[in-house]
């Protein structure tokens, strides 16, 4: 069997670690961060798809915050892409990457990996709240807002990951994602820093664009 997989895996991994570390740390980026990727028209250089994707990942949590606190307040599943939107199936998720020109199988671990980001912070924030009511949000958000919030996630991601791709295999790809993570890490609680690094795990995957 090749070993290229198992390679690809390990290359993933390490990444994961490099950018949940750099989360964990906050301050663990010492010294003035490379800039090796910021080459291109500005708003379109790799390193500026990496930027975007961290952002939107950012948002992301925040509208799972308030998913979780809908599904706390009504009892029903937490609004989200795996009920019933369009952005939940996975057929039309690859469709839209191949439209997007995105490596589709790239985009489903990212999207996968954002998924499960949010049922972890969902998990963690319902036992954070059975254990402290008061500190629930009083908000109750609209599910079909959220759900369309989602979608339009989705698809500013992809657009994203389009401009990151040549990234990806680049040495420095986990460093100027560690480094736009820390900063949108600035403020949130250990459980949406948690979420941020869990969603990020698959960006820098060192396959070549």
């Amino acid at each position: 069997m090749s070993s290229a997989p198992r390679s690809s895996r390990a290359r993933r991994s390490a990444a994961a670690v490099a950018v949940v570390a750099a989360i964990a740390l906050s301050a663990g980026c010492g010294g003035d961060q490379p800039d090796p990727l910021s080459t291109g028209a500005p708003g379109a250089a790799p390193a500026d798809g990496l930027a975007r994707i961290v952002e939107l990942t950012g948002e992301r949590i925040g509208i799972s915050e308030r998913a979780a606190a809908a599904a706390a307040d009504t009892g029903e599943p937490a609004p989200g892409p795996d009920s019933d939107s369009g952005s939940g199936d996975v057929a039309v998720a690859a469709a839209a990457a191949e439209r997007a020109g995105v490596d589709v199988e790239w985009a489903a671990r990212v999207l996968a990996d954002q998924r499960a980001a949010a049922d972890q912070l969902r998990d963690g924030l319902t036992r954070q709240w059975a254990e402290r009511p008061d500190t629930r949000p009083a908000e109750q958000a609209d599910p079909a807002q959220l759900r369309s919030e989602l979608d339009r996630i989705d698809e500013e991601l992809l657009a994203a990951l389009r401009i990151a791709a040549p990234a990806r295999a680049h040495e420095d790809c986990p460093s100027s994602l560690a480094q736009a993570a820390v900063a949108r890490a600035e403020g949130l609680g250990d459980l949406a820093r948690g979420a941020l690094g869990r969603s990020l795990m698959s960006v820098c995957d060192g396959t070549p664009d």
